[in-house]
């Protein structure tokens, strides 16, 4: 061959290099693009769960509280009475509702079925405890509830613990 065929052909695969050189490393930036937008949609859903589940432990604390005082007000009133339930201070009622209603929203936030689920348990067993017809059912129910309080916060922390930066992640 000549040198003028040689010198094409050498242009030629220069060119088709240079282009594959140049596609692969648009790929590899084009992938490591994508995994960056990954990694921030996952640590903007990990902030998200991260503080629903701070702001749940205080509201729960609260709610868990709430119970515990309308159960010993029902616990004192069968004490001096004998008769089971009474009708609780309006701002103690209101106080509940507001902290249930809020629970219940923050449980909804919650991604972790395991950790919704004791949640839930722990809320009914709540609701059963001041529902109650009488002492001893009330009893039973507010231990579950201390019980399930003590599970819930567990798995509270662990999913907390889940939401913080890993370094091999």
């Amino acid at each position: 061959m000549e040198a003028v065929t040689w010198g094409f052909v050498g242009t030629i695969v220069g060119a088709l290099a240079s282009i594959a050189t140049t596609a692969i490393a648009s790929w590899s930036s084009h992938v490591l693009s994508n995994k960056a937008k990954e990694h921030e949609k996952q640590e903007i859903a990990n902030a998200f769960q991260r503080e629903t589940v701070l702001e749940l432990q205080t509201e729960l604390l609260e709610y868990f509280r709430s119970c515990s005082q309308i159960y010993r007000n029902d616990k004192v009133n069968f004490e001096n009475t004998g008769k089971w339930g009474y009708s609780i201070p309006d701002e103690l009622g209101e106080k509940n509702r507001v902290l249930n209603a809020r629970t219940a929203i923050l449980i909804q936030r919650i991604s972790n079925d395991e950790l919704r689920v004791s949640l839930r348990a722990l809320k009914d067993n709540f609701a059963k405890c001041l529902m109650a017809d009488n002492e001893l059912e009330a009893a039973s129910y507010h231990r579950k509830a201390v019980e399930g309080y003590d599970t819930a916060s567990e798995l509270l922390g662990k999913v907390l613990r889940s939401t913080y930066w890993q370094p091999n992640a």
